[in-house]
């Protein structure tokens, strides 16, 4: 995605940033960037005389970047992400969800500031030309992300083309619900196998379905052994918040290296608190958990 233009550098920088970020947390997702061309840039201008200025509404999406989320209940989570890390332009956002008897899909169009660092390099391209010091984060889920490129490229870029085709629209419209079918059944089948086995006693293959983070899927031996001894803490951890684990994760200082037994570990520390399972956490965790700092 990313464009050949004088902000690709920028957009590029801020991808491999969002990237870190969220690696940070082990969520699976993929990241990508562009750079809008002077052209594009220009026909924008163009299409709509007047309608930005330097002194009144400028263009704010010089600078794009897209995160697919492989499930879409984690949308929410970058987006709160994304909040923590950026300043976040509330009012130039948008976030459009579906009326229940609608087939369209939830558009995220997020607004956030440059970093004082990025914005210096960015008034250099911008030159004198109505353009904000500011990028659009779009955020889908990877099952709805090819079918906004089909909608994008021949439906929103050629409305014309659909003036007389309404009943064909609408059918585009309704591979949204498919797609959204397909995405709860996907989750479904991730929590029904977690499930499994759980009932059978696989621990780290229960805990790599269940929180579904980019993970070796590997509990250690100590782990294993002290869940195969008690019943009622392998219950728990197969009930573990996955998103209390992220968002744990996200906010821990110093960073905490993304294992299958940090993770439980977390959740131990922020609902069993299974002595055992406490005397096996690392410091290093424990002082992340508790914000320690390691000069501390």
């Amino acid at each position: 995605m990313i464009g050949n233009s004088e902000f690709k550098f920028i957009a590029e920088e801020l991808r491999r940033d969002i990237e870190d970020h969220l690696s940070r947390v082990a969520l699976l997702c993929r990241v990508f960037a562009r750079g809008k061309d002077p052209q594009s840039l220009a026909d924008k201008l163009a299409r709509e005389p007047g309608k930005y200025s330097s002194s009144s509404k400028k263009i704010q999406d010089a600078i794009g970047i897209r995160v697919a989320c492989y499930f879409s209940e984690d949308i929410e989570i970058v987006k709160r992400l994304l909040c923590s890390k950026y300043e976040f332009d509330d009012a130039s956002s948008t976030i459009d969800t579906p009326h229940s008897d609608q087939f369209t899909v939830s558009r995220y169009n997020l607004i956030f500031r440059l970093t004082d660092e990025l914005a210096r390099d960015f008034s250099r391209a911008v030159g004198d030309r109505p353009i904000d010091a500011c990028f659009e984060v779009q955020l889908r889920s990877v099952l709805s992300e090819g079918w906004h490129e089909v909608e994008h490229d021949l439906r929103y870029k050629t409305k014309s083309h659909w003036d007389d085709a309404q009943d064909l629209s609408r059918a585009l419209n309704g591979i949204v619900a498919t797609l959204e079918t397909s995405e709860w059944s996907m989750k479904r089948v991730f929590d029904d196998l977690a499930y499994r086995h759980y009932k059978h006693g696989g621990w780290s293959a229960m805990l790599h379905s269940k929180l579904r983070m980019r993970v070796k899927p590997v509990l250690s031996a100590q782990v294993c052994e002290i869940l195969d001894a008690d019943s009622e803490l392998a219950k728990q951890a197969f009930r573990i918040d996955r998103d209390r684990v992220i968002t744990a994760l996200a906010s821990a200082r110093p960073r905490i290296p993304v294992t299958l037994d940090n993770l439980l570990y977390i959740g131990n520390t922020l609902q069993f608190g299974n002595s055992k399972l406490h005397e096996l956490t690392p410091q290093l965790v424990c002082d992340a958990l508790s914000g320690k700092s390691a000069t501390d």
